[in-house]
């Protein structure tokens, strides 16, 4: 995932290539291996590479340029990237530069090896496509109000914590030092048995309906601000839940229809990305290359 949702298969033959091509010119038929009787020179492993990746990749590098070009003509600086990078990292729910860069390494093998790589290469051209992709969508405020209208129920959000036990008498054991004064994190961390929240004091974040278990989210949806649940049997086990917003009017759910209703009438990165290069001067210079240029 190098500039345009590049693959991880891709990108690392466009640096296996890259380093490759560079090193020919010094040596055109260097030895760079020996099996039993039989020598594997630089231009076969190069070729062979080209062969297997070098449409795609010339593809990518074709992409990248006309987005750079892009970003560059829509006045996309340092400091929007960095605001979408911060986003990057609430999406994901991680707090740290390098935690966020870690956890991409190794869950989508993105072969990044910097923040400011990351940055470059992902952040940016993300920044340009949804920004083009969005150029001529309008969404008025008649727009909205007729979605609320519409669709309320579903699009109410709260903010919840619970401590998940096995059993009522552990539940009403938790709730008697709630009671006591004690702190929900605290005991979140101690009692819960939901791995997911349990080091984060219970916390779930925000969510509409459709999201959680029936069970929890008949109590969750019906509780007010600030107020803890009796415990409430799921298939998990028993919940102590504690509402700590709750979002229901249009002014609290404005933002999030408008970000709705944009992304329905945007078009694709692929659309986006397909204009683009129907719009760029692509001059290919040797001819065995032409056919490769989607």
């Amino acid at each position: 995932m190098k500039r345009f949702c590049l693959s991880a298969a891709s990108l690392c033959a466009v640096f296996l290539i890259t380093a490759c091509s560079n090193e020919q010119g010094a040596d055109e038929s260097k030895t760079i291996a020996e099996i039993n009787q039989t020598n594997v020179t630089e231009d076969e492993f190069v070729g062979e590479l080209k062969e297997r990746f070098g449409q795609q990749v010339l593809n990518d590098i074709v992409s990248g340029i006309i987005i750079d070009d892009k970003a560059e003509e829509l006045n996309i600086d340092s400091e929007q990237i960095d605001k979408e990078f911060e986003n990057f990292k609430s999406e994901y729910g991680v707090e740290e530069d390098e935690q966020l860069l870690s956890m991409l390494q190794m869950q989508f093998q993105l072969p990044v090896d910097s923040i400011e790589e990351l940055k470059e290469e992902v952040i940016k051209p993300q920044l340009v496509l949804e920004q083009l992709a969005t150029a001529e969508v309008e969404v008025t405020e008649e727009d909205k109000k007729q979605h609320f209208e519409d669709n309320k129920e579903d699009l109410v959000t709260v903010n919840a914590r619970h401590i998940l036990v096995e059993d009522e008498k552990t539940a009403n054991e938790v709730i008697e030092k709630l009671e006591d004064g004690e702190d929900f994190s605290k005991l979140a961390e101690e009692y819960s048995q939901d791995p997911g929240s349990a080091d984060n004091g219970g916390e779930l974040g925000e969510f509409q309906r459709g999201t959680m278990v029936e069970e929890f989210e008949k109590t969750a949806f019906s509780l007010e601000p600030e107020k803890v649940s009796d415990p409430v049997e799921s298939v998990h086990g028993f919940h102590i839940i504690e509402v700590l917003e709750k979002k229901d009017s249009y002014e609290e759910l404005e933002s999030s229809i408008e970000e709705s209703l944009t992304q329905e009438q945007a078009k694709s990165g692929e659309e986006v990305m397909q204009e683009l290069r129907e719009g760029a001067k692509i001059n290919i210079k040797e001819s065995s290359y032409e056919d490769w240029i989607q």
